[in-house]
């Protein structure tokens, strides 16, 4: 339709010229955004596994970068040593098989810590008096900002006796470096520059306050499991008998709670409520005799008053 307006061929060359232009151009934009968009379905699929499950169906596990998962691994390895290098039992082949395990974990630093409590004789005492150490980690704070990682561990110790359990804060200092991983090395990080900050006792519990600790964590136990019992069974259920039972408990209560209103409005002013009669005895009133006349009474006042004062009667 547009050719047949042309006037002469340099006008409709010049007119093919251009759309010939527009769609070059075209067409290399679309290229373009199909190999960019092609790019990134490839990187989307890289990241993406499939696990064989028994030779029966397809797991689909997506791959990270390694980076992020960095400083959950260092927090870890902190916890992983303190486990190991503050865990005590009274048993000498214990101590120092886990001993052996943490210092895997870390420099010369943590094995200069062991050597001392070694010459004080501390691992000796806890063999003899049959003490069991454990330890809590309350939380790990590392400075990521800057390499080496500044690490600081704040935990609890509890030395448990036979009849006593005494309670210490532990706040311990070092640094994370990188390393190669290994099977005694998994996280890949090296613990150097430990040094404990402070080490001070909290208390002392007594086999009262254990029972009671054992029995308040008896309870809270059974509370989680009945939370995860009831979480579990819900998760079970389908969007229909979701519906069904919201609906089912709303009534329920609907229906108490009008016959709980309805019975409170028809009690009231009813007669064949028992009523509590209280009676009130009359209060006695003592008869009190007087005088027979009042110059007896005058005669006993004067006797009354004459006892104290004898001379005049002389």
């Amino acid at each position: 339709m547009q050719f047949k307006s042309l006037k002469n061929i340099e006008s409709s060359f010049r007119q093919l010229r251009l759309f010939g232009i527009v769609y070059l151009c075209a067409c290399t934009l679309l290229v373009g955004y199909s190999v960019w968009k092609a790019y990134r379905f490839a990187e989307a699929q890289r990241q993406k596994i499939y696990v064989l499950d028994e030779g029966k169906s397809l797991m689909l596990a997506l791959a990270q970068d390694l980076s992020q998962n960095r400083p959950v691994e260092a927090r870890e390895h902190v916890k992983r040593f303190h486990e190991l290098f503050f865990s005590l039992a009274p048993d000498k082949s214990a101590i120092e098989g886990n001993i052996q395990r943490a210092l895997f974990l870390a420099d010369r630093s943590a094995y200069g810590h062991y050597r001392d409590l070694a010459e004080q004789g501390y691992y000796n005492r806890v063999i003899s008096g049959n003490i069991t150490q454990r330890i809590e980690i309350d939380s790990v704070k590392c400075d990521f900002h800057s390499y080496p990682y500044d690490v600081v561990t704040y935990s609890r110790l509890s030395i448990i006796r036979e009849k006593s359990v005494t309670e210490r804060s532990l706040v311990t200092r070092g640094r994370l470096i990188n390393s190669t991983r290994s099977d005694n090395n998994p996280h890949g990080f090296i613990l150097e520059s430990f040094r404990v900050v402070e080490n001070r006792d909290l208390g002392y519990l007594t086999d009262k306050t254990r029972n009671d600790m054992k029995i308040k964590e008896t309870f809270i136990r059974i509370k989680d499991a009945a939370d995860d019992r009831l979480r579990s069974f819900c998760g079970a259920l389908t969007p229909e008998k979701r519906l069904a039972a919201i609906l089912i408990l709303g009534a329920l209560f609907a229906v108490v709670n009008f016959y709980m209103i309805f019975r409170a409005i028809y009690d009231i002013g009813r007669d064949d409520t028992p009523r509590e009669v209280i009676e009130i005895t009359p209060i006695e009133v003592p008869d009190f005799t007087g005088p027979d006349s009042q110059e007896e009474m005058v005669r006993g006042m004067e006797e009354f008053f004459n006892q104290f004062n004898p001379e005049e009667d002389e």
